[in-house]
């Protein structure tokens, strides 16, 4: 059976498609490919502070959202926040090999697993605490628990669509980010209060802070060891991708009723995820087409937050309320805290 993704790429091609959805594809290239070169010229770096590429594309696109109501751009918008997007998600897969996340044994594993599973569960809890949706809180708890604004993207797709929903996925992918840069710099100053051995910060690292680019930040202040520890724990989170997007669709599809809406399609594109995280295990994919699949994996995701930034109001944003606000940093308290406490509490089991 073909996937979603694969019949919406045989649409693209056929006769006048392809015409009608360049100019909002390129577009949204474009304002890529501005953010990307900035980033791999250094150009995002001030000192100590780094702009990740993806606030930047998406702060860039918001500014251009007034274009986004011409209909020769609308076609390429929805292709491009949808299609490449799922196509992006799926490359990450080349970027994981099932050697590298057993090496650190099991203390690695154990807190991945319990930080993606009871962030979610905890994000949709929480959001009706906070007078939200079920479907905010498995957003945010996805984006938090397992690696950022690609997760929160990924999770988003099989999401029951509303009118708001673009506006929400803006914020969790920006509130996010910004939360796990503060906690890029907070994290490794608590080494001497925790206690904690190097291995177990490194694990700490990885197994706390939302994006793989800050936890790679964070384990460089403290040196290699701590960065390879918390680069193969946070991986892992990585690797629970496609069971934690596969379990949300399942967790709103069951739970039906209007509150939902329509049902999502099953998220068939995370298994070509699972497949080259499959064929990397085994070797068959060579180190220059694993970088060069990591770099277009990048990109895609980049080019489809363009799309999403030029669907998204500034002012809706602005009209989002507290609420959101405190959820995000209530969850980011909670992964952190979990982590902190199943560290602590395997170490009498030898882990």
């Amino acid at each position: 059976m073909l996937s979603t993704t694969a019949v919406e790429l045989a649409r693209l091609w056929a006769p006048g498609n392809l015409r009608r959805s360049a100019p909002g594809i390129a577009l949204c290239a474009a304002i890529a490919f501005v953010a990307y070169y900035l980033d791999t010229h250094s150009l995002l770096r001030f000192g100590a502070v780094w702009v990740p590429p993806l606030i930047l594309t998406l702060v860039i696109g918001m500014a251009l959202q007034p274009l986004s109501t011409r209909s020769a751009l609308k076609p390429g918008l929805e292709f491009a926040g949808r299609t490449l997007l799922r196509i992006g998600v799926a490359l990450l897969g080349a970027r994981l090999t099932l050697g590298q996340l057993v090496d650190g044994g099991a203390l690695p594993v154990i807190i991945a697993v319990a930080a993606v599973g009871c962030t979610i569960v905890f994000g949709a809890w929480a959001a009706r605490f906070f007078g939200l949706s079920r479907d905010f809180g498995l957003l945010t708890g996805c984006a938090t628990g397992v690696c950022g604004a690609a997760a929160a993207m990924a999770a988003s797709a099989v999401l029951p669509k509303h009118e708001n929903s673009d506006r929400d996925l803006a914020f969790t992918v920006m509130g996010v980010n910004f939360l796990s840069t503060v906690v890029m710099v907070i994290y490794p100053a608590l080494h001497e209060v925790l206690a904690f051995s190097l291995f177990e910060m490194g694990v700490f690292l990885g197994g706390a802070i939302h994006d793989v680019a800050q936890v790679a930040g964070a384990g460089q202040t403290m040196g290699p060891q701590v960065l390879s520890d918390s680069v193969i724990t946070k991986l892992l989170r990585v690797a629970a991708l496609l069971p934690a997007i596969a379990g949300i669709a399942w967790w709103v599809a069951r739970s039906g009723g209007p509150s939902t809406g329509a049902r999502p399609t099953p998220p068939v594109f995370l298994f070509g995820f699972l497949a080259l995280a499959a064929l990397n295990s085994l070797g068959l994919v060579p180190a220059d087409v694993r970088n060069a699949v990591g770099q277009v994996s990048s990109f895609l995701i980049i080019t489809a937050i363009a799309a999403l930034g030029m669907k998204t109001s500034l002012l809706a944003i602005a009209r989002i309320g507290m609420g959101p606000v405190m959820l995000l940093i209530t969850e980011t308290v909670f992964i952190g805290l979990l982590v902190v406490g199943l560290i602590y509490g395997l170490r009498t089991f030898g882990l």
